[in-house]
Formats: structure tokens, C-alpha cells, sequence
């Protein structure tokens, strides 16, 4: 009966410690902020705390939307009706030193994606197959996503700028 309740105990024991490391915050003290670069990157800044000692990834992924033009075999075109995401590969930074107390700080940069230049006409919601989806232009702006991952799991994010 004692060994039952000291295995409880021992688990018990590893949930809770397991459950509060999947509940431990982190606190910004500064940001964080994204700046859009001149040259359609983004960079996410700030100063944060609340990491410990394990080592934590911060990732930045932009993400555009394009149409496209609608043209047929015999050069008519027609506006497409979809709208097509790109996304960028994301900038990524190792959050693994820290300066003191859990805190570090933050600064990743991310560039957006490149659309294809021709699609098929289903995707770019051309009026049947025969159709291909040229000259994307973006529609509205893009957003810069910020994700924090610590031993596999998100303890902050995502979050769209």
C-alpha cells in the first residue's frame, strides 16, 4: 500500500511539474514590434523574460496574398477569382542565451515569398481548366507572424502583425 502511494505520489509529482512548465509564461518588456524593411522583409524586436535555462526558437514568417489574371490560349484574359497565399521562409533566432533571469532579446528577420509567375486556371478561379492565371499582383498587405517554441511547445503565438 505504501509503494501504491508513493508511485502516485511520483506521478502526481511529474504531472504538476510537467503541466507548469507547459504553463510558464513569458513577459515582454519591451515590443515586441514589427518594422517592414524597405525591402519587403519584416523584423520583429523586443526584449523578453520568463525562458529560464531551455532554450527557446523565435520564428517571423510573412505571408501575402496575390490574384491573378485569367488568360486563354487565344490571349483574352478575365480577372481570376482566387486568391493565393504565399508564404515566405520564416526567419528564425535561438532565444538559447539568455542575459540573465530568462530574458533575452528578440530580433528575426523574415522576407516574403516569391508568387509564381503562372498558375493553373483552377487555382486562380479562371472560368475552366483551359484558362492559366498570369501576372500575380499582391491584394491588400502583407502580415508578419510571430511564433515563440520552447521544447516543442508555443509559449507565445502565433501572433499576425
Amino acid at each position: 500500500m505504501i509503494r501504491k502511494l508513493g508511485i502516485l505520489a511520483a506521478v502526481v509529482a511529474t504531472l504538476a511539474i510537467t503541466a507548469s512548465l507547459a504553463m510558464a509564461a513569458i513577459t515582454f518588456h519591451s515590443g515586441p514590434t514589427v518594422t517592414w524593411n524597405g525591402d519587403g522583409s519584416a523584423t520583429a524586436t523586443g526584449n523578453l523574460s520568463g525562458l529560464g535555462n531551455t532554450p527557446a526558437t523565435a520564428y517571423l514568417q510573412i505571408t501575402t496574398s496575390y490574384s491573378y489574371t485569367c488568360q486563354n490560349k487565344g490571349g483574352n484574359t478575365a480577372p481570376g477569382q482566387n486568391s493565393i497565399t504565399v508564404l515566405g521562409a520564416p526567419g528564425e533566432q535561438l532565444l538559447g542565451t539568455t542575459d540573465k533571469n530568462g530574458r533575452s532579446t528578440l530580433s528575426v528577420t523574415a522576407f516574403p515569398g516569391t508568387p509564381a509567375s503562372t498558375i493553373s486556371g483552377n487555382a486562380a478561379g479562371c472560368p475552366n481548366g483551359n484558362w492559366t492565371g498570369v501576372n500575380p499582383t499582391a491584394t491588400g498587405a502583407p502580415t508578419a507572424t510571430l511564433t515563440i517554441v520552447q521544447g516543442g511547445v508555443t509559449i507565445y503565438g502565433p501572433v499576425t502583425f
